[in-house]
């Protein structure tokens, strides 16, 4: 198994890309993924469309236990929401 290392912390990656995964998402902060409603910028594709969500009109995600009424416009909110109550 081939390992590298990171020039500029020592963390040991198991590849050449997954080296340049950690430097990109460790020690640059570059943003090529903008928000297309917003001046947001994100290191990633997934954490761009989470950002999207919170643009919702609408509360797409709701807490299903009877009585709470709590709603939300993104699931990890509403993830969130569960673990607090």
């Amino acid at each position: 198994v081939n390992h590298v290392t990171c020039a500029l912390c020592d963390t040991i990656c198991t590849s050449v890309s997954s080296l340049k995964a950690h430097i990109r998402f460790r020690h640059s902060d570059e943003r090529p993924f903008h928000c297309h409603l917003c001046d947001s910028g994100f290191k990633n594709a997934y954490d761009l469309h989470k950002h999207v969500e919170t643009h919702n009109d609408s509360d797409a995600y709701s807490c299903d236990v009877e009585g709470c009424g709590f709603t939300s416009r993104t699931l990890r909110t509403l993830t969130q929401h569960y673990k607090r109550v």
